[in-house]
């Protein structure tokens, strides 16, 4: 019986501990308890992240890039990653998101939607587009991820809400010179 107590209490003390770190973690979590992601713009030292709050309708004109998000970033080398969920009411060309150094690609990424080859379908199509790229500049450059079908569309399709531009600064102080 004495062991049974001795483990209830210690299974007891751990519980309190780990209740005790959950709670200490997710107060950590932001400013009045809303999470990184949440936060349409955040700065740190070396990151940069912009997200969209609202859905951007793209051009249902094919070839015709729409901004989705854009951020200016000041001189230096940067890494960029974007996510985007395009939506769109029938099966799609390809849908292509790229992302721009002021007006020179440096990324991007194609994807479909639905599946053009089984004709024209009904209810809504949805695909995730990941584009990845890399510059350097001498001075504050516009970095925007610009999304856009191949063929005119006779309803346009949109990007939802939360499209993330990500951008990580390699040449930070902690970097070692060249």
């Amino acid at each position: 019986m004495k062991k049974s107590s001795r483990l209830m209490t210690v299974l007891g003390i751990g519980g309190l501990v780990a209740g005790s770190l959950l709670t200490a973690s997710s107060a950590s979590a932001g400013p009045a308890g809303r999470s990184v992601v949440a936060e349409p713009h955040l700065t740190t030292s070396q990151d940069v992240v912009r997200q969209t709050s609202s859905a951007v309708l793209l051009s249902a004109t094919g070839g015709a890039p729409t901004t989705v998000i854009s951020e200016t970033v000041p001189a230096g080398s940067w890494v960029l990653s974007s996510n985007a969920t395009l939506v769109s009411w029938e099966p799609s060309d390809y849908t292509r998101c790229t992302l721009y150094a002021g007006e020179t690609v440096v990324g991007g990424a194609t994807s479909m939607i639905g599946n053009a080859a089984t004709g024209a379908g009904s209810g809504v199509y949805a695909a995730t587009v990941a584009a990845q790229g890399a510059f350097s500049g001498t001075g504050p450059t516009t970095v925007s991820l610009r999304c856009g079908h191949d063929t005119t569309r006779a309803r346009a399709p949109y990007v939802d809400p939360g499209a993330t531009l990500w951008l990580h600064r390699s040449d930070g102080p902690a970097q070692p010179k060249r």
